[in-house]
């Protein structure tokens, strides 16, 4: 996976001027609320637009205000996981996850997608239940399960940890990373927790007040997991 943002949005309250790329693994954006981590990720998925600049997700641009390019989100291949899942609180387990093969026609392919997506996210017995009977790891499960059917170029975790309780976190976080590793899906993960950052990413950027700050030699940072920021930084 490649990626590519350069842009800048105005929304009134701050400015969000970000510059980055990325290649592989799972990048996390480790900032304070407010700092445009989300919003950042809004503007990759085409939920906002930017008022200027490009996105482009390998090698297809998805957003370039010079050349009129805008992609609807649904073509974007892009798939995101929002902090309270997004489920259908009046679907069931199945209806949620077909929801997500809007480009597939074929009833039955539909079905064995669907299939086969349950059984390698454990959710065998829970087709017919709804949002309010699942766990909050069952929920996860389910929301990842709507995005990965559509197979998705990259996925956008949107602080999807940040309302558990400490040891549903860690369950959770654990679950996350066998989904990423089993289906190999590059993402980007929005959080304002450390410890969650050095767990999950494999290279951190730090946004501040919409902006990703340079260093000294005005290029773009990251960090490893596991060491903390100014220990060791590698280029983003």
């Amino acid at each position: 996976m490649s990626l590519s943002v350069n842009i800048k949005k105005n929304p009134g309250d701050f400015e969000l001027d970000i510059a980055f790329e990325s290649k592989d693994g799972v990048l996390g954006f480790l900032g304070a609320s407010g700092s445009g981590k989300s919003m950042t990720l809004r503007c990759i998925a085409g939920i906002e637009k930017p008022d200027e600049g490009s996105i482009v997700l390998d090698g297809v641009t998805l957003f370039d205000s010079e050349k009129h390019i805008n992609l609807p989100p649904q073509e974007r291949h892009v798939g995101y996981l929002f902090q309270n899942f997004a489920l259908f609180p009046n679907m069931t387990v199945r209806k949620n996850i077909l929801c997500g093969l809007y480009n597939e026609k074929d009833i039955v392919k539909k079905k064995k997608i669907s299939d086969d997506m349950i059984t390698m996210l454990g959710l065998q017995g829970l087709e017919d239940h709804y949002p309010s009977q699942l766990s909050g790891g069952q929920q996860q499960r389910a929301a990842v399960a709507r995005i990965l059917v559509n197979n998705p170029n990259l996925l956008l975790l949107d602080e999807p940890f940040s309302a558990l309780d400490s040891f549903l976190r860690e369950q959770m976080q654990a679950q996350l990373l066998d989904v990423l590793r089993i289906f190999n899906k590059k993402a980007i993960l929005v959080t304002h927790s450390r410890d969650e950052a050095y767990q999950l990413c494999s290279n951190l950027a730090l946004l501040d007040n919409g902006h990703i700050p340079p260093d000294r030699r005005h290029k773009r940072t990251v960090c490893r997991p596991g060491k903390p920021p100014g220990s060791h930084s590698d280029r983003l």
